[in-house]
């Protein structure tokens, strides 16, 4: 009878995990075509969100050069890794508000499953975070950025961060579905959050007594368990751990609201 038990919950187990993973690959393949369709007829296709980066970048290194010193040299590394990786965070955050609303054709008229929206947001926010790392090889063609070890490092950070993605977009897409002014408010607090981040500052440069602004902004965390490997710094434990219980929190939360609203999303959007 154990051995019955133990059989049939491997068989369990194996068959939610080839559910997952033919998910994971239809959201992937979603989202290619997506980027595909997006950019179909552009000479240069994601690229040009490339060069909205570059321009940004340049900008914002010029100007916090002018006003809190430091060579421009020094800086653009900084500021623009800085940028790619709080574009991601931020096409995350916003593209997840309205990952729901904007496919509500297909949920009211289909019986594909929930997954695939999610999936198909963070995947093409994957994709366009890919075409953003170019610049980052650039810079170390042009030996402005070093390349070491620790660049490895940025490997469990990206991973880390698009993980999250998950379940941000999952809540994040229920809660905006269900109250439409959700999504309004959650825009004006990323662009907030962007002069709160240590994006184009240095965080090291803060007053002690203004610390917490650092100390408690977890996105400033997933910024640099990434940015910090590829300038060759080792990022603190502390900040892995703050990024892990980010994660755990942040799933049991997509979980919850998963659970409760799941079956009403036809009627919200």
């Amino acid at each position: 009878m154990t051995l019955i038990t133990a059989t049939t919950r491997e068989s369990g187990l194996s068959a939610a995990a080839g559910r997952v993973l033919t998910s994971l690959h239809k959201s992937l393949l979603w989202a290619w075509l997506d980027v595909i369709c997006q950019y179909r007829r552009s000479r240069i296709g994601p690229l040009w969100e490339t060069i909205n980066v570059v321009v940004m970048m340049l900008g914002l290194t010029l100007v916090s050069s002018a006003i809190f010193g430091g060579e421009v040299t020094s800086l653009i590394g900084y500021i623009g890794l800085g940028i790619i990786t709080w574009s991601a965070i931020n096409s995350l955050i916003a593209e997840g508000t309205t990952a729901f609303v904007r496919n509500a054709g297909f949920i009211t008229s289909s019986n594909i499953e929930i997954d695939l929206y999610v999936g198909r947001t963070v995947f093409k926010i994957a994709i366009t975070f890919g075409h953003h790392l170019i610049l980052y090889f650039i810079g170390v063609g042009l030996m402005i950025i070093p390349l070491g070890w620790t660049s490895l490092l940025a490997i469990p950070g990206i991973i880390l961060l698009f993980v999250n993605g998950f379940w941000i977009v999952t809540v994040l897409a229920f809660i905006c579905a269900r109250f439409r002014d959700v999504e309004l408010i959650v825009r004006n607090l990323l662009q907030l959050a962007f002069f709160v981040t240590p994006v184009f500052w240095n965080h090291q440069n803060i007053a002690g007594n203004r610390r917490f602004i650092v100390d408690y902004n977890v996105i400033f965390y997933f910024i640099e368990i990434i940015r910090a490997p590829l300038l060759g710094r080792i990022p603190p434990l502390h900040d892995y751990l703050v990024a892990a219980g980010a994660t755990i929190v942040g799933f049991a939360l997509a979980f919850i609201v998963y659970r409760r609203m799941r079956r009403q999303l036809a009627f919200f959007v």
